[in-house]
């Protein structure tokens, strides 16, 4: 079963952010060592606007049980304010599981460098 969460970000700055599990069944931490993830943000017309990877490397490891998912203020202005859908999976010893699903809200931060 997939986490079911929602975000807020500036168009105007980097988006960085860190996502941990634990198995609905053991209750343990994941351990994400030698997984592939993708972290992926559609527009309402179900266009793929943002993709994080770990094969890309906008998706690393700070820790075993840790992802973090970062995309730069560039391209987070590359989208206009408004509700966009997310999710991500990773795929580990011949598996693939649904990590989150949810919605980013982006708001415009005005301020630009």
């Amino acid at each position: 079963m997939a986490y079911v969460t929602n975000f807020d970000q500036s168009n105007k700055a980097d988006w960085v952010t860190e996502i941990s599990a634990t198995d609905a069944d053991t209750g343990d931490a994941i351990d994400f060592t030698g997984a592939s993830v993708a972290f992926q943000v559609n527009d309402d017309q179900g266009c793929q606007r943002l993709l994080a990877t770990t094969a890309n490397g906008k998706i690393t490891l700070p820790d075993v049980n840790t992802l973090q998912v970062s995309f730069t203020d560039e391209e987070m202005k590359t989208l206009c304010s408004g509700s966009y859908a997310c999710g991500a999976v990773y795929s580990l010893n011949g598996e693939t599981n649904q990590l989150l699903v949810g919605t980013v809200s982006i708001y415009n931060g005005v301020a630009s460098l």
